[in-house]
C-alpha cells in the first residue's frame, strides 16, 4: 500500500509523555493532574475529553519549533561566513561538511537536517488535533485559544519547509490506513505561503490581544510570524520581478507588529542569559535549573574547551570583523584584510574601542576573567587562547608558572593556555575539542549557572520572534521601496539601545544595503537568520564560500608580569585556517534550496518532484 514516511500512521492509542514544563519555566506541573492518571500513556479519547490533558497535547506540539542551533548542533550559522563548527560535529552532523564542500545531495540531505521528517510529524498532530475537537463540547473560552496555538504551530512548521525546501504538499488530514492513495504532489511556494498566512491570520482572531504569557504563543506571535512570511515572499528568491505590491505587504504587516507596543530590552548582554521577561521578546522559550528544555544545551555544547565543555561552534574572523569600532568606522576595509585607515584600529590590539555588542558576543584571547562555577568551587580564569612567545621556556611538563593554576588539575601552568591549539592536541588529533578560528561566542553562555554539563543548563532563553528583528526587517522592506530616511531611522533605533550606544548610520545606496546587512548579522546572530537571509537575498557568493579566516597565532609574552598577573602580552597574527572542511565556490542557484530527501520521493511514487539541479 502506498505511503509517506511523513504521514506516519498510528494506532488507536496516542502515546506520548506529559511534561507540565512544555514551556520552560512557565506552566508548572498540576499535582491533581499528577496523582489521577498514569501519564506515559493515555488513550486518544481520554486526551481530547480532557481539557488539561488537551493543553498538553498542544505543548507537546510546541517541541516541533526546533532549536534555533539545529542541524547537527553547529546549526545553520555553521554554513554561513558568521560561524564555523567544531569538527566533532563534523562527525555528527557530515551534511554539514557536504554542503559546505558542495557535495550536498537527495542521498546525504538528512546527514544535515531531518527537518522534512520532523516538520510533517509535528503537522500531523496538528492535523489529529483539528479533526478530533471538531466536534468537541469544550468551553469555546478554553478550546479556542489552543486551536489559535495550533494554527500558529502549523504555520511554523511549514515555513520551516519553504523556506528551506521550497514548495511542498500542503496537508491538512491525518491519513488513516483505508484512506488509499497517500501520494500528495507539491504545492508552489506561493501556494503554501498563502496557507501559512491564513493559518496565521487564523490564530491571530482566536488568541488574545495584550501582554504575551512568556512562553506562550500569542496573538502577537502570530502577527509577527506573517509579517516575517511576507518579508520572505517579497525578497529576491521568491520575488524575482521584484513585485513592489509584495513589499508593501510587508511594509503594512511589520509595522502592525511593531505599534504592538513592544520595545528594545535595556541592555543587551542578559537578553539571552535569564528566563523570559521584558519588552523585547514576543516568543522564546527557556531552560531552567530541572527544566531543561530536551536537547537544547548551551553551555555544555558552547562554553570554550578549555573550560572543560565541548565549544561545537565558533566566529570566524569575518564574523569578527562585522563589528565596528565606537567611533562607527570597521576596522577593516570590504576585502578583509586591508586595515581601514579612516578607522583607527590597531591588529595588534584588536578588542579596544569595539561596539559593546563585541564584548557580549564574542569570547578573544584573554577575555573576562570570567568566574566558572563547576558544582563545588568557583574559578576566575581568562580565555587562554595563546602559546608561549618563547619556545624553549616552558614547553615540556610541568609548565610551571608561578602566576597561573590549571582549574582541572591544580597544576600551575606557564607555557600555554588551556584553550590554545597547542594544549588540546597533545595526544589528539590535531582537531579534536579544540578551537579553530581563536574565538568563541559569548551569546546565550551563563558563567554564573552550573557547571557546563548536558545535565544541568541553566537559566538561557531560545528567543524565537523579538521587536528588534522587526525593526531591521521595517528597515529591509524601506530599503526596497526607496526610503532610505526611514530605513536608517530603525537601523539607528537598534544602535541606540542604551546598553549599545553607537554612531548613526548615515550611508546611501550601496553602502546602506552594506551597513544593514552588516547590522543584522550582528544583532541577529545564532538566532537562526543568516543562512535564511543569504538565501533569500540570493547572495550566498562571496559570504558562504569564502575562505575561514581566523586567528593563526596568538603569542603570551610574560616578560614582566607580576604574581597574580592573568595574561602577559599578546600578539596576533591572522590568516586562512585549516578548517575541518574545505569551502568550496557556490555551486550554482539550484543550493538556494536544499533537496528533498530521496526516500521522500520514493514513497510518493515520484508524486513529489525533486529541486532543479539535484
Amino acid at each position: 500500500m502506498k505511503r509517506l514516511k511523513f504521514l506516519q500512521i498510528k494506532a488507536a492509542k496516542v502515546y506520548f509523555i506529559l511534561f507540565c514544563g512544555a514551556v520552560a519555566g512557565t506552566f508548572s506541573c498540576n499535582k491533581d493532574l499528577l496523582d489521577k492518571k498514569p501519564l506515559d500513556k493515555l488513550t486518544d479519547d481520554a486526551v481530547f475529553s480532557d481539557a488539561t490533558f488537551l493543553q498538553n497535547y498542544v505543548y507537546n506540539v510546541y517541541n516541533g519549533m526546533r532549536p534555533i542551533w539545529a542541524p547537527g548542533t553547529g546549526g545553520f550559522e555553521a554554513l554561513t561566513d558568521v560561524a564555523v563548527s567544531q569538527p566533532e560535529t563534523h562527525e555528527r552532523s557530515a551534511g554539514i561538511r557536504q554542503y559546505i564542500e558542495g557535495n550536498i545531495s537527495p542521498d546525504n540531505v538528512t546527514d544535515l537536517t531531518n527537518i522534512w521528517n520532523e516538520e510533517y510529524g509535528y503537522i500531523r498532530k496538528a492535523n489529529v488535533f483539528f479533526e478530533r475537537i471538531a466536534n468537541s463540547t469544550f468551553d469555546p473560552a478554553v478550546l479556542d485559544p489552543m486551536k489559535g496555538e495550533m494554527h500558529f504551530l502549523r504555520a511554523w512548521m511549514y515555513f520551516e519547509l519553504i523556506k528551506t525546501f521550497g514548495g511542498v504538499p500542503i496537508i491538512t488530514k491525518s491519513y488513516k490506513l483505508d484512506d488509499g492513495n497517500f501520494d500528495v504532489p507539491r504545492n508552489t511556494y506561493d501556494e503554501c505561503a498563502k496557507f501559512i498566512l491564513g493559518e496565521c491570520d487564523l490564530a491571530a482572531g482566536l488568541l488574545k490581544a495584550g501582554t504575551p504569557v512568556a512562553g506562550k504563543i500569542s496573538k502577537a506571535a502570530a502577527l509577527a510570524l506573517k509579517a516575517r512570511v511576507l518579508l520572505y515572499m517579497a525578497s529576491p528568491q521568491n520575488n524575482p520581478s521584484n513585485d513592489r505590491a509584495k513589499w508593501l505587504a510587508a511594509e503594512a504587516a511589520t509595522k502592525a507588529v511593531i505599534d504592538l507596543g513592544f520595545s528594545l530590552h535595556p541592555t543587551h548582554d542578559d537578553l539571552f542569559t535569564r528566563p523570559l521577561k521584558g519588552s523585547e521578546i514576543i516568543l522564546g522559550r527557556s531552560s531552567t535549573t530541572g527544566t531543561r528544555v530536551p536537547g537544547w544545551g548551551f553551555n555544555y555544547d558552547y562554553w570554550p574547551c578549555g573550560f572543560d565543555a565541548q565549544q561545537r561552534l565558533m566566529p570566524t574572523q569575518t564574523f569578527v570583523n562585522m563589528f565596528q569600532l565606537t567611533n562607527g568606522q570597521y576596522p577593516y576595509l570590504a576585502d578583509g584584510v586591508t586595515v581601514n585607515p579612516a578607522a583607527g584600529y590597531d591588529p595588534q590590539q584588536p578588542n579596544k574601542n569595539r561596539d559593546p555588542r563585541y564584548y557580549t558576543s564574542i569570547i578573544y584571547p584573554g577575555a573576562g576573567p570570567f568566574t566558572i562555577n563547576d558544582g563545588s568551587k568557583s574559578t576566575v580564569r581568562t580565555y587562554e587562547y595563546w602559546e608561549d612567545a618563547n619556545p624553549n621556556a616552558n614547553n615540556a611538563p610541568p609548565y610551571t608558572n608561578p602566576n597561573k593554576t590549571d582549574p582541572k588539575n591544580g597544576q600551575t601552568l606557564f607555557d600555554f593556555g588551556r584553550d590554545s591549539k597547542s594544549y588540546w592536541i597533545k595526544g589528539l588529533t590535531p582537531f579534536h575539542w579544540r578551537v579553530q578560528t581563536g574565538y568563541t561566542f559569548r551569546k546565550y553562555l551563563d558563567f554564573t549557572g552550573p557547571r557546563a554539563s548536558f545535565e544541568h543548563d541553566y537559566k538561557q532563553a531560545v528567543v524565537f520572534l523579538r521587536i528588534a528583528e522587526f525593526y531591521l526587517n521595517y528597515a529591509e522592506i524601506q530599503i526596497a521601496l526607496g526610503n532610505e530616511a526611514v530605513a536608517r531611522e530603525y537601523i539607528n533605533k537598534i544602535r541606540k539601545r542604551p546598553s549599545v550606544n553607537m554612531p548613526d548610520i548615515t550611508s546611501t545606496g550601496a553602502e546602506l544595503v552594506r551597513d544593514y546587512r552588516n547590522e543584522r548579522a550582528i544583532e541577529l546572530h545564532l538566532e537562526d537568520h543568516r543562512f535564511f537571509d543569504l538565501l533569500r537575498w540570493k547572495a550566498a557568493p562571496g559570504n558562504i564560500d569564502i575562505p575561514i579566516r581566523g586567528l593563526t597565532g596568538v603569542t603570551m609574552d610574560w616578560t614582566g608580569a607580576q604574581a597574580g598577573d592573568l595574561a602577559g602580552k599578546l600578539t596576533y597574527t591572522y590568516g586562512v585556517i585549516q578548517a575541518a572542511e574545505v569551502r568550496k565556490p557556490w555551486k550554482g542557484d539550484h543550493y538556494y534550496l536544499l533537496p528533498i530527501p530521496r526516500d521522500e520521493i520514493k514513497r510518493s511514487h515520484d508524486a513529489i518532484k525533486q529541486n532543479p539541479g539535484y
